[in-house]
């Protein structure tokens, strides 16, 4: 008699999780928002810093939900990562702690971007179900 085989889980990001990070982001950014008041938008680079990354927090909710139009969900939560990223970047250069900081900062950034962008090529070196429920 044959043992039975068992799969081992396919691992990957799960589809359903994006919805609460993208949720979670839009929550941080307005609390900071909240805490900071309006003149926290008064220059520019912060303007940007929180204007992407509440557009990564949305596109990192579209990507958790079923959509009506035909576009992978993971070319949007791809496309989230990225968002998030900037705002990091933006977080670490608007910060000015020396260049050490922006440099370890901007390592984390690209490190983000890398894995977004490689979820929006369909996961070549990240493993992406592509045809993943929600």
């Amino acid at each position: 008699m044959k043992a039975p085989v068992i799969s081992a889980p396919t691992g990957g990001p799960k589809r359903r999780w994006f919805k609460w990070l993208g949720a979670f982001m839009l929550l941080l950014n307005a609390g900071f928002l909240a805490l900071l008041g309006p003149r926290a938008l008064s220059h520019l680079e912060q303007l940007a810093q929180f204007g992407v990354g509440i557009l990564g927090g949305l596109l990192l909710i579209l990507s958790g939900v079923e959509l009506p139009w035909d576009v992978g969900w993971y070319r949007l939560a791809g496309l989230g990562y990225v968002c998030l990223a900037v705002s990091f970047l933006f977080t670490g250069v608007l910060a000015d702690n020396g260049l050490g900081w922006i440099a370890v900062n901007a390592v984390g950034a690209l490190s983000l971007a890398f894995f977004g962008f490689d979820m929006m090529r369909g996961g070549r070196h990240f493993k992406v179900d592509a045809d993943a429920e929600v």
